[in-house]
């Protein structure tokens, strides 16, 4: 199964660093794109010479960049939406989720982000055992490190006022269309960067 991961720059090139830095020391995916939403720090200068990306040139938001990025995205099974600002914990993360997707297909997964402040923290709704993971079913996951089927990633994409909307409400559309928002509480990352849920703002 190949993964591609999406991530949202803009400024703040020194987190960008570490979440690269962080993330490919621990995992990997088969492809990696960058969409620039007019960064002015030496990020697109960073990006350009290490990795795919596309220059936006100015600030369209979350939403946009991340639909677009979907838009690219063909011949992966996952898509991964990787913020950036986020310092990944645990060893081959990507490996592990893949597993489990690959045996439940209706899931939309994510690791445990340790800087969650309790204010933001999801409602849970259902925990049990699954495959050998402990798994929260909860009103929505965390999308700053969050992975599905490429399917799924592209009809949400196609819904956007529920992806604007933020967090809770992507959670509420997965579970309209069947899928199950979770983590994966044996899987951890930290959110290095805003430590809170995330509605379509202006980075």
């Amino acid at each position: 199964m190949k993964v591609a991961a999406i991530t949202i720059t803009y400024n703040r090139l020194e987190l960008t660093k570490r979440t690269i830095d962080s993330f490919y020391s621990k995992t990997s995916v088969d492809y990696h794109l960058f969409i620039d939403n007019g960064s002015t720090d030496g990020t697109v200068e960073y990006l350009k010479d290490n990795f795919d990306y596309i220059p936006l040139g100015e600030n369209y938001g979350i939403t946009e960049a991340f639909c677009l990025g979907v838009s690219k995205i063909d011949g992966y099974d996952y898509i991964l939406k990787l913020d950036n600002d986020v310092e990944t914990i645990t060893e081959d993360i990507i490996e592990r989720m893949v597993w489990f997707l690959d045996r439940n297909q209706n899931y939309a997964i994510s690791p445990v982000d340790l800087n969650l402040l309790p204010n933001f923290k999801p409602v849970t709704l259902r925990k049990f055992m699954k495959d050998g993971y402990k798994v929260e079913v909860s009103s929505h996951t965390g999308g700053a490190f969050q992975l599905a089927r490429t399917d799924i990633v592209k009809r949400l994409c196609k819904d956007k006022r529920h992806f604007k909307k933020g967090d809770y409400m992507i959670g509420h559309w997965y579970r309209r269309n069947n899928i199950l928002p979770a983590y994966l509480t044996d899987l951890q990352m930290k959110h290095i960067g805003l430590n809170k849920s995330t509605s379509d703002y202006i980075l």
